[in-house]
């Protein structure tokens, strides 16, 4: 399974997504949106909202190879303006490392999404105790309780990315 990601015009990820799904072939390929779940408060109540995880950018799943990939969806890319490039390593290195993607499918739940963690802080230390951060400590920078949030460190496309997750903090000991 490779994953290939697409640069897009920020805003029309889901647009992009949709005629993508339409005009390619199902059985090799699947475009998805990653998304995070983000939670606040407004009002007194707790809402959940779905926010894109990496904002100009759409993934697609596909069974394909690189070259082949390039030939069968070249066209295809190019008639949709709201696809700026296919965002490649190098001119042969087009798929996502393979390192990289196990990473981010182990944050994602079955619909390409990061869901909320919770966590207690003991002094300077931080435990995750439950969500796709549990035992993944090592990759926050930074916490943010009152927004209710973590920035972690993930590697994309061979860059490392700060993201913003969800993260409860239930108790501070």
């Amino acid at each position: 399974m490779y994953w290939y990601v697409l640069f897009v015009r920020t805003g029309r990820e889901e647009n992009v997504k949709k005629l993508l799904s339409k005009r390619l072939d199902k059985d090799l390929f699947l475009p998805f949106v990653p998304l995070n779940e983000r939670i606040f408060k407004k009002a007194g109540t707790v809402n959940k909202n779905m926010e894109i995880l990496f904002p100009g950018y759409v993934f697609i799943e596909s069974k394909v190879a690189s070259q082949e990939f390039v030939k069968m969806t070249n066209e295809l890319m190019k008639s949709l303006q709201d696809i700026i490039r296919l965002v490649r390593y190098s001119d042969i290195e087009i798929a996502v490392r393979e390192s990289e993607r196990i990473i981010l499918q182990s944050l994602y739940n079955n619909n390409n999404c990061i869901e909320s963690s919770s966590g207690i802080i003991k002094g300077d230390k931080i435990y995750i105790i439950d969500g796709p951060l549990r035992g993944r400590e090592s990759i926050v920078r930074h916490i943010n309780r009152h927004k209710r949030e973590a920035k972690i460190e993930i590697e994309f496309m061979g860059n490392i990315r700060l993201v913003s997750v969800s993260l409860e903090i239930v108790q501070k000991l």
